[in-house]
């Protein structure tokens, strides 16, 4: 059998390693690839630069990569 690991998956075993609640945890992304990630946290954010599949996955889109965007989710969030 074959298998298969991916974004979504490195996702859980982080959060079972550090013993870290789905609600608790958050991704970003841009790509396609990132929406198997988005499904396992709790909060999923979009780079504003992201493909129209991947916004809508995200439970919040930023700006554009260039514009800021990981300092403008941090700030929505509340991180800083």
């Amino acid at each position: 059998s074959t298998i298969s690991f991916n974004k979504g998956s490195a996702i859980e075993y982080v959060l079972k390693y550090l013993n870290t609640s789905k609600e608790d945890a958050y991704a970003f992304g841009d790509g396609f690839n990132d929406i198997c990630m988005f499904d396992k946290v709790g909060n999923a954010v979009a780079m504003g630069n992201a493909g129209v599949e991947t916004k809508e996955a995200a439970d919040y889109v930023t700006t554009d990569v260039n514009d800021d965007g990981i300092w403008n989710a941090f700030k929505h969030i509340g991180v800083i």
